[in-house]
């Protein structure tokens, strides 16, 4: 029988966190591929990045209490499709969960499963 599986591992830096309480309370966290720009404004340091949430408690208490934005992290979810989920004005139909995350050095390189996974070639040096 074939295996199947929903999963992500992904590294970057922590673009932006927003905690919301309502309607259930949990965290929205972007994540960026490449390193911030120069820009002051946060929308565009960092101009590409993927939204991912944690519904956790006790997840969310540690990844407040350890990571930031700026800071690099590597980290693994699950992503559904399941019905749409009001955001701003609008609607999203794939929500990205993170289940557990590690806190890591800028220059670590990506390993998944014995594979290294190189860095995006249109990132800015640092």
């Amino acid at each position: 029988m074939q295996p199947y599986f929903l999963n992500f591992h992904v590294k970057g830096e922590i673009a932006h966190t927003l905690l919301l309480s309502e309607p259930e309370p949990k965290l929205l966290v972007d994540i960026s591929a490449t390193t911030a720009t120069d820009a002051d404004a946060p929308g565009f340091r960092y101009p590409k990045r993927v939204c991912f949430t944690v519904s956790d408690q006790a997840l969310i208490a540690r990844f407040r209490d350890t990571v930031s934005p700026g800071d690099v992290i590597e980290a693994t979810g699950t992503f559904d499709q399941s019905g749409y989920v009001p955001q701003h004005r609008g609607h999203v139909d794939t929500t990205f969960e993170l289940v557990d995350f590690v806190r890591r050095e800028a220059l670590d390189k990506l390993e998944h499963e014995g594979r290294v996974f190189l860095p995006d070639t249109n990132a800015r040096p640092s």
